[in-house]
């Protein structure tokens, strides 16, 4: 690490990192050469707190035994008890490692994952230690297209959530409103009590109710029926859940992170989703961009997703792959899958079957090559339609399924004029 960039960490370890556990390593080796110690003997608490929660594990620190009495001076130096920067250093740790799953170095992937930590914990110290609360209270809206990741960046903020207690994992809990019968989303969410209607056998706490203490994810919350909607802003507001069937509320103190794949300002405009609802849950808006807007990624991506499957062994397999990832990234296709589509072509990269992916991306096509009766007016509509048709089979090597999903036309279609075509 450069000095300036040392001293930037120094400031705020939050801001400026293209994954906070990457340097929480690097920021380990500064500290047990000296440098909070350092901090401590000319008084520079401030900087010192800064650098325990950066270097993210400080727990395995000072339980080893070449550092033991440097964690010990740590802990003494520090104003306040050893266990509440202990709840601290384990939700970074554990934000961290999520953290790693948002692939990418691209500039809108280092701005997601410097969000999602700002969400996670403010801009320092002093806010993830004393402002826990308003942090808590502060709940997350995650945008996205289909594919994109938001249920990554989800997992992150869920992960961060600083326990009571150090050594404690706080409680989380999930539920995709999309999945959900519109019958069942209330029971499914608030809870019942038992014999609250025909089936209720027992009594059930609810997604939220389970989530007490932590924190609570809702995948879809477009999908969200305007009943539900208004209920559910009442519950945030109050922090009070209304089982069905049951006579009094339950506190259920809870942080909320929900993500759509929906336009819902625009729904908000439509009055098809409640405005106060949206503002309520928008308190920290995080944007996950489409793929084809950050197609440098594509490379990393594909790794980090083979990496899963295939040993660094297989030589054979990873120069294909990497072959095909290298051209990915240049293609100037829609990805309208995001990375679910590219790990879907991956697949079968990895099983030697080439992929449609390709197929489906833009025809380019060359002025010199457009005939020039096309472009002085004087061709017939069916001699325009007879050369694009093929240029598309062409271009998918004569793959009827491709050719359908660029055409927008069955492949019964594309068949039978394509035999008139060879014909010719």
């Amino acid at each position: 690490m450069k000095p300036s960039e040392l001293e930037s960490f120094q400031r705020n370890p939050f801001i400026g990192a293209a994954n906070p556990g990457d340097t929480a390593r690097e920021i380990d080796e500064h500290a047990k050469g000296g440098l909070v110690v350092a901090a401590l003997e000319r008084g520079d608490v401030g900087q010192a707190e800064r650098l325990v929660l950066a270097i993210g594990h400080a727990e395995i620190i000072a339980l080893r035994e070449e550092p033991l009495a440097l964690a010990e001076r740590i802990w003494r130096g520090l104003p306040r008890d050893r266990e509440d920067y202990l709840r601290v250093v384990e939700a970074a740790g554990r934000c961290a490692a999520a953290l790693g799953g948002l692939v990418g170095e691209s500039s809108a992937m280092r701005e997601v994952r410097r969000s999602t930590w700002a969400a996670c914990f403010g801009d320092s110290l002093h806010h993830a230690m004393q402002l826990e609360q308003v942090i808590v209270d502060h709940d997350v809206l995650v945008l996205g297209e289909t594919g994109t990741g938001k249920e990554a960046v989800a997992t992150a903020i869920q992960s961060a959530m600083v326990a009571s207690s150090a050594g404690a994992i706080p409680p989380r809990s999930a539920l995709n409103a999309a999945a959900v019968p519109e019958t069942l989303i209330e029971s499914e969410l608030f809870g019942h009590v038992k014999g609250a209607f025909t089936g209720a056998s027992e009594t059930r706490l609810g997604r939220i109710r389970s989530a007490t203490g932590g924190s609570f994810f809702l995948d879809e919350v477009g999908d969200l029926p305007e009943t539900t909607q208004v209920k559910l802003l009442r519950v945030m507001e109050t922090n009070e859940v209304s089982p069905l069937g049951a006579d009094q509320g339950v506190a259920a103190n809870v942080r909320y992170v929900a993500a759509t794949h929906k336009n819902l300002e625009a729904m908000v405009e439509e009055d098809r989703f409640r405005r106060d609802l949206y503002q309520r849950l928008a308190g920290h808006v995080i944007r996950i961009p489409p793929l084809r807007e950050r197609r440098q990624d594509i490379p990393e991506l594909g790794r980090a997703f083979v990496a899963r499957y295939v040993p660094e062994g297989l030589a054979e397999v990873w120069a294909g792959v990497e072959r095909w990832l290298e051209e990915a990234a240049r293609w100037d296709h829609s990805w309208t899958g995001n990375v679910r589509e590219l790990q879907n072509a991956l697949r079968s990269v990895m099983l030697g079957m080439p992929p449609d992916i390709r197929r489906g991306q833009p025809l380019i096509v060359d002025a010199a090559t457009i005939p020039q009766a096309f472009l002085e007016s004087r061709a017939t509509m069916q001699e325009v339609t007879d050369w694009y048709l093929a240029r598309v089979l062409d271009e998918t090597e004569d793959n009827f399924a491709a050719a359908s999903r660029v055409l927008g036309m069955d492949r019964a279609t594309i068949r039978r004029r394509a035999a008139r075509l060879v014909r010719k």
